[in-house]
């Protein structure tokens, strides 16, 4: 995957996550809508994104690149971490994580 520069919040519209299992094989991992955040996890475990995010219709989205994100949310990153942890629309990102799908290629 790419390196994650950017944290998005959904203001507007619905996304949806696609990954890739062992067999490398696409497959929808969850979906966002208004007021989720995507992004923010690549910055909690400092690696690469492990995902792509489709838009399924119109979207507006804010941005916030990763050294503002570092320096605004770090007394935050605790409670995102458990979130990430316990979250059944994660279950796709700990999985890769851990080494049980398929990394997503950079473009």
């Amino acid at each position: 995957g790419d390196d994650g520069l950017w944290f998005y919040i959904v203001v507007e519209g619905d996304v949806e996550v696609y990954g890739r299992d062992a067999e490398k094989q696409v497959k929808k991992v969850c979906e966002f809508t208004v007021g989720d955040c995507v992004g923010e996890l690549e910055f909690i475990n400092n690696h690469k994104c492990v995902a792509d995010v489709v838009a399924k219709g119109p979207v507006r989205t804010a941005k916030m690149h990763r050294h503002h994100f570092e320096q605004c949310m770090g007394p935050i990153v605790d409670i995102l971490k458990r979130a990430a942890d316990a979250l059944e629309k994660y279950e796709y990102y700990r999985e890769t994580l851990q080494g049980k799908n398929a990394p997503v290629e950079s473009t």
